[in-house]
């Protein structure tokens, strides 16, 4: 199983996603969150999501316009369940994610 924490500071959300491979190639997905759109979102894409749904945006339920809807177009929720799937999938290195501990996007920027 891997997990996931978005610390969603610009709306104050915290959302937790987990994923575990299934013997049948799919992943369970869990998604916890103080925020009543992410959850919704998760009620959405069920509790089973397949590999095209992580590898491909046509057909994805986690790209999919209508199960995004609850969403604002900014939510890093469905990157989180990318980056939760690929890590447990071994899509992406497990070792360089602990290495590295978070990404992050910064305003620090703004108004340079």
């Amino acid at each position: 199983m891997v997990t996931v924490v978005v610390n969603a500071r610009f709306c104050d959300k915290v959302h937790k996603i987990s994923t575990t491979l299934r013997d049948d190639g799919d992943l369970d997905l869990k998604v916890e969150s103080d925020c009543e759109h992410v959850m919704l979102y998760a009620q959405n894409i069920g509790s089973t999501i397949s590999m095209m749904d992580v590898t491909e945006r046509d057909g994805s339920k986690v790209f999919d316009p209508t199960n995004q809807e609850p969403l604002t177009l900014t939510c890093l929720a469905p990157i989180a369940i990318l980056d939760a799937a690929w890590l447990e999938l071994g899509m992406m290195s497990k070792n360089r994610a602990l290495q590295i501990k978070s990404d992050e996007i910064n305003f620090e920027g703004l108004y340079d």
